[in-house]
């Protein structure tokens, strides 16, 4: 089928972002790589985010002509139940199958679950109801987090040691099997379901006033910035008073600047690729930029799945003859001794990374094995 130009490059772009936070070799981290340990904001805390904004997008696109039948909804389960499961096993592999601490939940059942959250409403609902639906998860999710009071630390309390969200999560998982403060903990899965749902109504926008014949597209390209707009200011003040940013706890304040910032990479991303007429040289160049992220942002989640895995290999299982683990030692010897700076090895190792995913996509694009949950 004819994909959606743009779309690849947005999703290839997260991914790339992923794979450069990720893999880092040491504790020397550069600013945009290095997510924020509480409140504040990074650009390294807008790409997951992204991704399941582009998530959304893609359920429009993937749902505008579904029917709600049996096979519909096989589908849906299906790729909810590996999306989630992949991540489990993951996560069982990274603590050597121990199941009494394993991290129940992670990046892939986040996805999972908003993406059953976004078809569940999608398909049953109309769409008054779709966001009086979201409407509710977010009253949900702002009363939690401010009403319930937690022990020992009482009501809307939103500090490291002590929220709603970290109690809840260690109420329902308990201590072994959840990071403290989980960034994909369970109550801030219904504030993500925000992001995740505003990019399917970025989508909807798409699917009902893209017209084939009007190259340009003035219509829908200006219904994208004025919600941009919507998101991005109030986000902006409630960030900078009363509710600040922050990931960990996908804050009410995050999740509307989550949407203003994944409505401006696919915007921009539509507009530089599917939209402006460029002459040969430029349009040759744009296509050498955007392939790279082309190729990985066509099998996002096996890419991701298998840096994961490789990740876990190289740090928690292969070690060298004297203890070591093959990931600190690849990266002390091929990069830190000979860039001697911290901060340059490690982002110089993940870019090193990237290359070698990216010809893996690259293999997988070419042959035309594009994997599909």
């Amino acid at each position: 089928k004819k994909r959606m130009s743009s779309l690849d490059v947005a999703r290839g772009i997260t991914i790339f972002g992923m794979i450069l936070v990720d893999n880092q070799g040491g504790p020397d981290v550069i600013w945009p790589l290095k997510e924020t340990e509480w409140n504040g904001l990074s650009t390294a805390d807008l790409i997951f985010p992204s991704f399941l904004f582009i998530c959304g997008f893609s359920v429009a696109l993937a749902l505008k002509t579904a029917k709600n039948t049996r096979s519909t909804w096989y589908n849906i389960i299906r790729r909810t139940f590996l999306l989630f499961f992949i991540q489990c096993f993951l996560n069982l592999m990274a603590h050597h199958f121990v199941f009494s601490s394993f991290r129940v939940m992670g990046v892939l059942q986040r996805i999972a679950l908003c993406y059953f959250l976004s078809c569940v409403s999608f398909l049953c609902f109309p769409v008054f109801l779709q966001r009086l639906f979201l409407l509710g998860t977010t009253v949900t999710y702002i009363s939690v987090m401010y009403a319930l009071p937690v022990p020992g630390c009482g009501k809307g309390v939103l500090t490291p040691t002590c929220n709603a969200g970290a109690y809840l999560d260690f109420k329902v998982f308990g201590p072994n099997m959840i990071h403290p403060n989980d960034p994909e903990g369970l109550l801030s899965t219904l504030s993500a379901f925000i992001t995740t749902w505003m990019g399917l109504e970025f989508g909807r926008v798409f699917t009902t006033y893209y017209r084939k014949y009007d190259y340009s597209n003035v219509d829908l390209i200006v219904r994208w910035i004025v919600m941009i707009a919507l998101f991005i200011v109030p986000a902006i003040g409630l960030g900078a008073t009363v509710m600040p940013f922050n990931k960990l706890i996908w804050s009410f304040s995050f999740a509307l600047f989550t949407v203003g910032t994944g409505g401006c990479l696919i915007t921009v991303a539509y507009i530089l690729i599917d939209v402006i007429e460029w002459g040969n040289k430029a349009r040759r160049f744009i296509d050498l930029l955007s392939k790279p992220f082309i190729y990985i942002g066509t099998n996002p989640i096996t890419i991701y799945s298998l840096m994961i895995f490789i990740e876990i290999l190289l740090m928690f299982y292969i070690k060298t003859h004297d203890g070591t683990y093959l990931w600190t030692m690849s990266y002390e010897i091929l990069y830190l001794s000979w860039l001697k700076n911290g901060y340059l090895a490690s982002t110089v190792f993940s870019l090193g990374w990237f290359v070698f995913f990216d010809l893996i996509a690259y293999l997988m694009f070419r042959n035309k094995i594009f994997i599909k949950l």
